[in-house]
């Protein structure tokens, strides 16, 4: 299993906050090893490797999770999926938090 985490970088060169919160829950559960690399999607090029990414599996917000198994690309438009599918872990009650915000109205999503 091959899974990559694409990630959104602000004007700034910093992470959309949602990417910082999932990378400090993929932290906290000791799960950061088991991603084989992370993918960009930088305002500052349209052409950049996570923007291609976004468009190939019609992703408008970030982070979200390709997962290669035995030639098969599932994609994982939130952490808890990728911790509930790809990882058989069930979620704790921050996992939620973070899918609840993912929730919100679009005005508060880090669109692509």
């Amino acid at each position: 299993m091959k899974i990559t985490m694409v990630k959104k970088l602000l004007e700034d060169g910093s992470e959309c906050k949602k990417c910082r919160e999932v990378t400090e829950r993929l932290n906290a559960h000791n799960e950061m090893n088991k991603l084989d690399r992370i993918a960009y999607a930088d305002v500052r090029d349209p052409g950049s490797e996570g923007f291609k990414l976004a468009e190939k599996h019609n992703m408008e917000t970030t982070p979200f999770f390709i997962v290669e198994d035995d030639g098969e690309e599932t994609v994982y438009k939130t952490y808890l999926e990728l911790r509930k599918n790809a990882f058989n872990q069930a979620p704790d009650a921050e996992d939620i938090e973070i899918e609840e915000k993912r929730k919100a109205p679009p005005d508060e999503l880090d669109f692509l």
